[in-house]
This record gives C-alpha cells, sequence and structure tokens, in this order.
C-alpha cells in the first residue's frame, strides 16, 4: 500500500479478497467511511470505474476483483482522519471480510441416466448439480412474484409514498435483525447480514425516494431502482459479482411484501414431498418454504454461487440449475426426481424408475446410518491402537451434529468467532453459558477451548489493532494478550468456571516461546485466586495445552513439555510457516503442501519429541480431515485428529480398516522420498488395505435378492460395497465393472456369474455374494439364466494379481456340481461364507 502527496490524501492498494468486493467487504468499508463527512471515492484503476466509499452498491458495482489495483481519495474537513481510518482497515481488516466460495465439482455428474436405466427410454433433462443428492416428489411451480397491477397506481402524494417506502424498507430491515438474533446456521446469518447491507445503503433509499418524487408510485420506484443497480452489477466480469443482482431483487421483493401484504403473495404452502421448480429463486423464498416438505430444487437459471444456492447446500437439499425450457416438459402435481448425483431431472416417475430410486435412497441411508452406528465406537485399527477422532467448531450451534457424527470431543472450540461480528466482545457470563453448554453436551469428553485467536486473517474491528504489513506473522494470538489483559483474564475465568461442570482444556494459540506460556499461566493463576475469592467452583487441575503452529517450538518442546500437559498441530499455519510461502498466495501456494517429505520429517520430529516426554499431541488442522492423509497421521503416532463434523464418520471407518504397523511402514517410505509427487504414489498405490479375511464380509452377502436384471444385480452389490465404505463412488466402480463386462460376459453357465474389475474406486479388495429370488438373462455361455452372482472387485494401483487367482479358483471349482449344489444349498449368510471361504482357503 503506498500514499501520494496531494492536495487531497490519497493511497492505494492492491485488492486482497478473493472473491472481489460482494457486499460483505463493501459493507465493512461502507460503515467506516460513513462516519467521517469527507468525500471518501475509490478509483479501480484496472477498469477506470469510480466508487463511493459510503455506498455498498457503488463499492460492488465498481467491479474490484483480486490483486486490481485501486486508489482511495479522501476530501473535506477530516479528510486526515478519515484517510488513515480507511488505510488502517484496508491493510489489516479488510482480509478477514472475505468468504471462501463453494466450490463444484462434476465428481461422476455427466447429465446422464443410471446404466440400469438407459435401456428403458427414459426421458430426461439434464442440468448442473450444485447441491448433490437426489430427491422426489410433485411439482410445485413458483412463479412470477409481483402482480402486474401494482405498477399501475397513481401518486396523489409524493411525501405519502416516499413514507411508505421507507416504513416499508424498515419493516424489513426489522424482520431481517429478527432472525439474525435467532438460531440461524452461520450460512443464513452471511446472507441476513449482505442483505441489511444493501438495504441500509443511502443511494438505494435516495434513488427510490427520487424516483417517487418524481411521480411514480413506490413499487415502480422499487423495481426500476432494482432493475438499475442490478444491470450495474451484471457488467462485472466476476460470475459471483453478477450473481448478486439476485440478492437487489430479493431485496426489492422484500420491500414490496411489506408495503403491500397481502396483494403480494410471495408464501407457497408445501402439504406432501414436493420438488420446488423456479426459474430463479431467491434465498428468503428459500427460507419460506417448509423443509420438511422439499425434496429438491430444480431451477432454470442462477449461478452456482448465488445466495440461494449456497443456502440449498448448507440445507443439504438436492439441486440442480441451468435446466431449461422448464414450463415445456414439468407441470404442477407432475410427480418428478431429481438426481442430482449425475446431472438429470426424470420427468417421467415410472415403476422401473422408481424402484431404483427407492433402492439409491434406501443404499444412502444404510451407508450414513452404518458410518454414524460404527462412528459411536471409538476409531481402533485393526492391530489395536486407538485413535481419538474429535471436532472442530465454532460456535454451541455445532455441537449436536458433532456428538451425532460420533465426536470423541471436541478437539478444538473456536472462541474468537463469539469475539467477532458484534460491537464489543461477549461478557464473563455470556462466555461461560456457551463454554458450559459445551461442555455438558460432552458428558465426560473432552472439550478444548481455544482463548481468541485475533488478529491476521480473523480481526476485531473494536481491538483497535494497528495495520501491519504482513499481519499473518504479526501482532496477533496470545501476541496481543498483554495488551487486553482484563479481556483474555475475563475469557480464562469464563474457560475455568466452565471446567466445573465438564471436562474442559485450555488451549494457548500461535504460540512461540516459553515466555508465551508463562505469562498465559500466570493470568490463569490470577483468575483461579478471583475465582477462589467469588466462591466460584473450578477444576484446579484443568489441563492447559498449545497450538504448534510456529515452527520455533519445534526445537524447545523438551521445556515446553515442562509447561503445558497437551499439544494440538495446526497445520494450517504451520506449513506456510515452515515453507515461507503464503497458502492464499497462488504464485507460492503451492508450496505449502503438507505432503511434501520435509515436512512430514518434521511433523515425526514434533511427535516423538511430545512423546518422548509422555504427553499427549493431536492435530486439528485442515490435513488432519483428509481422509487420504490417515495413513501418515497414523504412521506419525498421533494420539488423536480434529476435523469438521461431517467427516468424523467416514475417518472412524477408515481407522478401523488400516493397520498402524502397515502406516509405519508407509510413513517410513514417504520420509525418504525425494518430492510431495513420490508421496502422492505412495498413497494412490493402496498398500494399505485390511488383512486378506476382509475380502469375504457377512455385510457384502444378499440373499433373495429382488432384482429383475442384470444392471439391477451389478448395481445391488455394489451398494453393498458403498454401503460398507469398501467404496466411496459405487458409480465409478459400477463403469469399470461394466467395462469388463462388455468386452466379453461374466456367465459362466449352470446360473452363476463372476463379474470383476480393477478400479481406485474401490477402498478394500472384497467379495460380494447375491443370490436371486428369480434369475435373470445374463448372456452366459450355456444361455441359462443367472440365479448366483459373485463379484470381485481390486484396486488397479494394487494390482497384485490375488483376485484373478480368487477368479481362477472360483470358475474351477464352478466347474464341479458338487460346489455348485453346495454353494445352491447355502440358504443363509454364514453358511454362504463358509463354504466360499473354505473353497477359496480365504476367512470371514
Amino acid at each position: 500500500m503506498t500514499r501520494k502527496a496531494c492536495m487531497a490524501p490519497e493511497f492505494t492498494f492492491l485488492c486482497p479478497l478473493p472473491n472481489g468486493f460482494h457486499a460483505r467487504p463493501a459493507s465493512h468499508l461502507a460503515t467506516l467511511a460513513g462516519k467521517f463527512t469527507s468525500e471518501c471515492t475509490l478509483l479501480n484503476q484496472r477498469n477506470g470505474r469510480t466508487a463511493d466509499l459510503k455506498s455498498v452498491l457503488s463499492l460492488i458495482a465498481a467491479d474490484i476483483g483480486l490483486k486490481d489495483e485501486c486508489s482511495v481519495r479522501v476530501s473535506g474537513e477530516d479528510e486526515q482522519a478519515a484517510c488513515r481510518a480507511l488505510e488502517v482497515f484496508i491493510a489489516q481488516e479488510l482480509p478477514g471480510c472475505d468468504v471462501p466460495l463453494p466450490e463444484i465439482s462434476p465428481n461422476g455428474a455427466n447429465g446422464l441416466l443410471p446404466r440400469s436405466l438407459r435401456s428403458n427410454g427414459l426421458e430426461s433433462y439434464s442440468g448442473m448439480p450444485v447441491s448433490r443428492g437426489i430427491g422426489y416428489g410433485k411439482v410445485v411451480m413458483i412463479g412470477g412474484m409481483i402482480p402486474p397491477d401494482l405498477t399501475a397506481v397513481k401518486v396523489d402524494d409524493p411525501e405519502l409514498e416516499q413514507e411508505r417506502a421507507k416504513q416499508g424498507m424498515e419493516g424489513v430491515r426489522t424482520r431481517i435483525r429478527q432472525k439474525l438474533a435467532g438460531h440461524i446456521s452461520s450460512t443464513e446469518r452471511a446472507i441476513l447480514e449482505a442483505h441489511l447491507a444493501i438495504l441500509g445503503d443511502a443511494s438505494l433509499t435516495n434513488r427510490i425516494l427520487e424516483k417517487i418524487s418524481q411521480g411514480r408510485p413506490a413499487s415502480q420506484a422499487i423495481l426500476e431502482t432494482a432493475e438499475f443497480f442490478s444491470g450495474l452489477l451484471q457488467n462485472s466480469e466476476s460470475q459471483y459479482i453478477r450473481e448478486r443482482a439476485d440478492d437487489l431483487h430479493e431485496i426489492s421483493h422484500d420491500i414490496l411484501h411489506e408495503i403491500y401484504g397481502a396483494k403480494f403473495q410471495r408464501t407457497v404452502e408445501l402439504t406432501e414431498p414436493s420438488v420446488v421448480v423456479v426459474e430463479k429463486l431467491t434465498p428468503q423464498q428459500l427460507l419460506d418454504l417448509d423443509r420438511t416438505g422439499i425434496r429438491a430444487l430444480v431451477m432454470e437459471s442462477g449461478g452456482a454461487t448465488s445466495h440461494a444456492v449456497i443456502l440449498a447446500r448448507s440445507l443439504a437439499i438436492p439441486t440442480l440449475i441451468g435446466v431449461k425450457n422448464l414450463p415445456q416438459f414439468l407441470s404442477p402435481g407432475q410427480e418428478i426426481i431429481v438426481d442430482a448425483n449425475r446431472g438429470v431431472v426424470i420427468p417421467k416417475l415410472t415403476p422401473v424408475a422408481r424402484r431404483y430410486y427407492e433402492r439409491e435412497l434406501t443404499t444412502q441411508q444404510k451407508r450414513q446410518a452404518a458410518l454414524v452406528r460404527d462412528a459411536m465406537a471409538s476409531a481402533i485399527t485393526v492391530d489395536g491402537r486407538a485413535i481419538e477422532v474429535a471436532a472442530n467448531l465454532s460456535s454451541a450451534e455445532e455441537l449436536e451434529p458433532a456428538f451425532s457424527n460420533g465426536a470423541d470431543g471436541i478437539g478444538l472450540f473456536r472462541t474468537e468467532m463469539l469475539f467477532a461480528g458484534r460491537e464489543q466482545p461477549p461478557s464473563e457470563d455470556e462466555q461461560f453459558e456457551i463454554y458450559a453448554q459445551a461442555a455438558r453436551a460432552a458428558r465426560g469428553r473432552p472439550v478444548v477451548l481455544r482463548i481468541f485467536d485475533i488478529g491476521a486473517d480473523k480481526p476485531v474491528p473494536y481491538l483497535k489493532l494497528p495495520a501491519e504489513d504482513n499481519p499473518f506473522l504479526g501482532f496477533r494470538g496470545v501476541r496481543l494478550y498483554e495488551q487486553h489483559q482484563e479481556l483474555v483474564r475475563g475469557q480464562i475465568r469464563a474457560i475455568l468456571r466452565a471446567s466445573a461442570v465438564g471436562r474442559v482444556h485450555m488451549m494457548i494459540p500461535m504460540v512461540a516461546t516459553r515466555e508465551e506460556i508463562v505469562w498465559v499461566k500466570a493470568q490463569l493463576a490470577q483468575a483461579q485466586n478471583e475465582l477462589t475469592e467469588r466462591q466460584m467452583p473450578f477444576d484446579p487441575a484443568m489441563p492447559v495445552g498449545i497450538m504448534i503452529e510456529v515452527p520455533s517450538v519445534a526445537f524447545i518442546l523438551d521445556q515446553l513439555c515442562e509447561e503445558v500437559e497437551f499439544f494440538s498441530i495446526g497445520t494450517n499455519d504451520l506449513v506456510q510457516y515452515f515453507f515461507a510461502a503464503d497458502r492464499g498466495n497462488p504464485r507460492v501456494a503451492h508450496l505449502s503442501n503438507v505432503r511434501h517429505p520435509s515436512f512430514l520429517r518434521f511433523l515425526k520430529q514434533i511427535v516423538d519429541e511430545v512423546h518422548k516426554r509422555e504427553k499427549h499431541i493431536g492435530m486439528c488442522g485442515e490435513m488432519a480431515g483428509d481422509i487420504s492423509h490417515l495413513p501418515l497421521l497414523l504412521g506419525l503416532g498421533l494420539d488423536g485428529i480434529s476435523a469438521a463434523s461431517s467427516e468424523i464418520p467416514i475417518l472412524k471407518t477408515r481407522i478401523s480398516r488400516l493397520c498402524m504397523s502397515d502406516c509405519q511402514s508407509l510413513l517410513s517410505s514417504a520420509l525418504q522420498c525425494k518430492n510431495a509427487a513420490e508421496v502422492d504414489s505412495l498413497l494412490a498405490a493402496g498398500t494399505l488395505n485390511s488383512p486378506e479375511s476382509s475380502l469375504l464380509d457377512r455385510d457384502l452377502v444378499i440373499l433373495n435378492s429382488k432384482s429383475e436384471s442384470k444392471e439391477e444385480a451389478i448395481r445391488e452389490i455394489i451398494n453393498s460395497f458403498y454401503v460398507e465404505a469398501r467404496t466411496n463412488d459405487p458409480d465409478q466402480l459400477e463403469e469399470a465393472v461394466w467395462t469388463r463386462e462388455e468386452v466379453y460376459s461374466t456367465g459362466l453357465g449352470h446360473g452363476f456369474a463372476i463379474p470383476h474389475c480393477k478400479s481406485d474406486a474401490v477402498i478394500t479388495e472384497s467379495i460380494g455374494v447375491l443370490k436371486l429370488s428369480q434369475p435373470v438373462e445374463w448372456g452366459a455361455l450355456d444361455g441359462q439364466p443367472v440365479h448366483t452372482v459373485i463379484l470381485l472387485a481390486a484396486r488397479e494401483s494394487n494390482a497384485n494379481g490375488r483376485h484373478m487367482q480368487v477368479f481362477s479358483q472360483l470358475a474351477r471349482k464352478l466347474v464341479s456340481e458338487k460346489f455348485r449344489l453346495q454353494l445352491d444349498q447355502a440358504e443363509d449368510v454364514n453358511a454362504v461364507l463358509e463354504c466360499l471361504g473354505n473353497e477359496l482357503l480365504i476367512s470371514s
């Protein structure tokens, strides 16, 4: 950032926001500029557009993207103070005003019908899946929201009409604030705050009032103003900013609804399972719908990053966008299927389609139930090593989902989120209530409360932190505690009080030296004395730990182990400090690779040093939440990991399939690699499958199957693999089976088929068995239909020939009438497993 010497104060900066200036960062900047009387103007030097810094909409319309060079000029009575304040805000706080955009991955979505439905002549239409899942129900169409006669109103008293508009806007503001005061998700909160910021924009209000003064009715003035500003936004080069035009239409609808009430009908009742079909949906429309009745969303237009789509994803509603000509093939009350995994709408729910998707939904339910069921138990490796799998969270609202998903505790409660987005810090009592709520919900499981980690990408305006050239290496975390001693001690008292309610731990962030820990422990001792004087209970032995985020602590762990009881590795910061590469800088982000051998060696040094002194060490960074990293983490010997709640079931399941000794061997190989690519290859090689006994599993044996075709039979076996977490991508695995099947039929004759494949879509080499109630055509060599299907699946990258050995054994055995009869007569799962296990010399 640079300043220029000129008549009016001026400075330049590069936009640090990956998503550019949308409503949230713009509102923060506009609020600050509005505190001064001086004119504050911004110029985007890339496109020449100017903006009034006091106007959210003007800033958004300037189309400011990442790394755009902008100049700010301030002119007026308080220009010096205004310029200094704006410069500090942009340098220190603006980088933390952005939010990451949701990533939309194709992930197998090809707009094609499932294989078993393609030959049935089903009609289908494709769209882009933006929220995964499957839903079916009756079509509920939401049409235009503004009755045409509202614009044909004669205005006799412009001042009265202006007052009407003002009251409408104030009514919307009041409703938004009421919602913000309630228990809502972080996604809903972000959207409502953005709408509140736009609604409070002076340029929006002034333009509406000006048009009314020219003789237009409020309805027309509101609509024309929304069109004007949305037109400015739609000229942006950024899709994200273009889609913010929808927010303007949403706000105009809200104001009209507030003014005209019953005449402006926007609520839709869902009396039965429904698929909502609309040209374009607003967030408020979605929030107004009965969420128990909505099964899916289909939109003709709308973007992948629109607020309605972001909200739908947070609510786990299957959603497709870009489905063209909806009114031509859909009508109200029509029962349809939305497959937002593949990206198709099936407008006619035929018996075959209904049957297929009912099975798919049942499979999804079984899969989730199996994962959650298994997650309730401890995560223990095949060779008996228990690993704690805890949850990372930022609010009390996340507690119930965390423990419902099997969290062994709360490994990281980011308390700084309680301090953000408000005019003053939370009181000690307010904090205590939240921390105590967490301790009670944990029911004896550990809850690690991190003292607030403010600064860098988490600014808090009321602390008035100074501007810094490099805030990530600056005044943040534990480093700012001495200057805010009362705030820190108030939080420590709240944490101590919560320790009397449950098993609470306290963790210190951003530690670089022993002195910082000693200082915090002194505050802890003083807080204990204060609570003793107030006769408030607390746990005097409450464990204290630190985050390992700064490389320097790795070289004084012998000293730190004397001061604290536990450690948690925060890989997000540690890896970028280790490589001296900002993970947010696209030019160097690739250097911050947690799989690089040098970083893995560093982690091993840390874990070994802590364990040498018999202290607990876990990991709570993004590395811990990536299932592909588990072999490395287990190999390191971590005592626990902490990740997003939604990842806990699959993490626990995967741990239970791994062998600790194998993971240690893999880590040893990884430490000898020369680069991250070689480590990637090691992990992809799939050498960490469960022991050979897992080839057969009782949950992979299906008796009395009702499948009516070859396609259904193959899918049913593969779905059993998916339920038991033997594959995370059943579609890819199914295609691998059919690739083999299309070369030659695997029907061996005598009513038996042995489909097989090699694919990395299968996690563990597996055998699935399906015995059909009624034989199906298979194209067998002897022309006989098939009544027994045995599917073999092996990993492509770990092709050791084992599955072909089993295949050959099976083929030879099936020649024997005695073996076929024995398998035919096996009437229960145990008998099937015993028959196959004995003959193939494998165990279940």
